[in-house]
This record gives C-alpha cells, structure tokens and sequence, in this order.
C-alpha cells in the first residue's frame, strides 16, 4: 500500500465580489469635508422669522383636530356605505338612496378628508380654518341629507 499524498489546500477563486488580498479590507482615513471659514458666512442670531420657529401646540388643539378627523373618516365610509347600498338597492330593483344623495356625500368626505390632510400638516392660523371647514362640510352634509 502507499501512502496517501498530502493534502494541499488551494484557495478558492477570485470573483469580483472578493478582495484581492487576504480578505482584510483596508480602509482609507475619510477625507476632511471643505467648510469656509465662519467669518465669511456670518449668521445673525435669530436666522428664522419668529412665526417660523417651531412652537408647543396646546392641548386643545390637538384634541379638536382629532376630533375633526375622526368626523372627516366617518363621512368617508358613510360615503362608502352609501355606494354599497344605492349598487345593492338598483340590483334589486328600487330606488334606493339616490345618485344625488350619493355623489354629494363622496364630494363632501373627499372635501373634509382633504381640509383635515391640510389641518393635520400646518398648525398655522390656515390650519385652524381647515379645521373649521372640516366641521362645516361634515356636519352641513349631515344636516342637509340626513335631517
């Protein structure tokens, strides 16, 4: 019998995915970022307008924008529930709700779902009158169709 030969490693391929080295990456320091120098970019000490600078919101508020959108989602899927019914009544053939009554109340939902986006993202003066209109659309569809 001989003896068997000796094993002999041999290194995997090389891809392109694999350094070419040992497999220890060598990193380069990064390189310094290029910043002027502060006397020529001087900066006053209140750079933002007052209205711009960032402000609590009360309690209150927050409490009504909720409230608000809490009305604007619910006129959405009573507008919704009302397309199921008008398809579901002509199917079996009445009248049902009316075409009228049901593309005023998707007007209305998209119209107080839109004011309440707007409401939510500006906590401004505007963003209080979005609220406003989000409680006139809703409550006068409710008033007007539902009454």
């Amino acid at each position: 019998m001989h003896a068997p030969a000796p094993q002999r490693r041999t290194p995997p391929p090389r891809t392109r995915h694999m350094p070419p080295d040992d497999g220890a990456r060598r990193m380069q320091p990064p390189r310094p970022r290029r910043t002027a120098p502060q006397a020529q970019r001087p900066r006053p000490p209140h750079a933002r307008h007052e209205l711009a600078r960032p402000h609590r919101v009360s309690s209150a508020g927050t409490t009504l924008r909720s409230f608000t959108g809490a009305l604007a989602m619910g006129s959405l899927v009573l507008s919704l529930i009302l397309i199921g019914v008008q398809f579901w009544a002509t199917g079996h053939g009445q009248q049902g709700p009316g075409v009228g009554a049901v593309v005023s109340q998707v007007v209305a939902a998209l119209v107080a779902v839109a004011l309440q986006t707007y409401a939510d993202r500006h906590r401004d003066r505007n963003g209080g009158l979005a609220v406003a209109g989000v409680l006139i659309v809703v409550l006068g569809s409710l008033w007007f169709w539902w009454w």
